[in-house]
């Protein structure tokens, strides 16, 4: 564990190398820049935890490919820019903390596949559009939608109720996300 040291700059290409690892903890830091995307070659990674740093600009979609993971939590930093779909490959992710960062556009769609997802936070950031029918999503408590003016869904009486006809911007986020295939 190499929380809470304060540890400073980038996370270390480096890491990328570490084939066995399957637990990494590096929040509470003051890590920035980016993640890198080669921590998405940790094929035995179980658990990755950045959160509480400064890093920067949007998550990368080589994420995607850590299909073992059970819990991710890269809240409280300065990430932006759309979720990458690749993430919807996560079918094993148990836990998932985005909360208190800048992402923006629509939860995509692929997450509607990841059934084994009991705990979401997506608070405070830019989101917007219909949240996927997932229990996830269905049984979050309030705390963890708030923040995201643009969200709609059946969740309680939180979410105002999504436009059933679908937006133009809806299909051009459809749109967008099938041509990065």
């Amino acid at each position: 564990m190499l929380n809470g040291n304060q540890l400073s700059g980038r996370i270390p290409s480096e890491f990328g190398s570490l084939n066995d690892l399957e637990y990494l903890d590096l929040s509470t830091n003051k890590l920035n820049e980016s993640i890198p995307s080669i921590l998405g070659d940790l094929f035995r990674l179980h658990y990755l935890n950045l959160s509480n740093n400064e890093l920067a600009q949007a998550i990368p979609f080589k994420l995607g490919k850590l299909v073992q993971l059970n819990d991710l939590d890269i809240s409280h930093n300065s990430l932006e820019g759309k979720i990458p779909s690749e993430m919807g490959n996560m079918q094993s992710l148990g836990t998932l903390d985005l909360s208190h960062n800048n992402h923006s556009g629509s939860i995509p769609s692929s997450f509607k596949e990841m059934n084994g997802l009991s705990y979401i936070d997506i608070s405070c950031n830019h989101l917007e559009g219909p949240l996927p029918n997932i229990s996830a999503f269905r049984e979050a408590l309030p705390e963890r939608l708030k923040g995201n003016k643009g969200l709609c869904g059946k969740v309680g009486a939180l979410l105002p109720p999504c436009n059933v006809h679908g937006s133009k911007k809806d299909h051009n986020a459809k749109k967008e996300e099938a041509s990065r295939y």
